[in-house]
């Protein structure tokens, strides 16, 4: 009797880190759907219920690898379903940081429009116009100032 229910505790630790593991897998592969641009995928995704804002252990959402990518149809499905855009990673990167750096204007345009925070900082206190000014990116720079962004001394490398 003991070892079947030693064997019944097991199954239903088993189950329960399955249950933990998918949870982990769903979210890293809307993740993987939002950054490569796949819109049917992220849609049904969402649709079986995959937590939205949820991350990966470096703490990145989809919102954040659609935003990293520049794909802003994939950026808009995430804002309709919900997405917070305010979260930041581990290293307190936002999806508006993410798209601005990497030059994606059109993508950087509909995160201030839904009301992205133009002044973020990482946690090295580097503002996201201090490092889109560093990459070269002039158009995002003026998208972000005609918001009200600014460097705000927050350039560390600098001081």
């Amino acid at each position: 009797m003991r070892t079947k229910i030693r064997l019944l505790l097991l199954s239903l630790s088993l189950i329960a880190t399955n249950g933990v593991v998918l949870a982990a897998n769903d979210v890293m592969a809307l993740f993987t759907a939002a950054q490569s641009g796949k819109i049917e995928r992220t849609q049904v995704l969402l649709t079986s219920g995959v937590d939205i804002n949820g991350k990966t252990a470096s703490g990145r959402t989809a919102l954040m690898g659609a935003a990293f990518s520049g794909n802003v149809r994939v950026v808009k499905l995430l804002i309709a379903h919900g997405a917070d855009y305010s979260v930041a990673d581990n290293n307190g990167n936002t999806a508006l940081g993410d798209a601005a750096v990497f030059g994606h204007e059109e993508t950087v345009k509909v995160l201030i429009a839904v009301g992205s925070d133009v002044n973020a900082a990482d946690k090295k206190g580097l503002t996201i116009l201090a490092k889109v000014k560093k990459a070269g990116h002039q158009g995002v720079a003026k998208l972000l100032e005609a918001a009200g962004a600014s460097e705000g001394g927050g350039d560390a490398e600098e001081e």
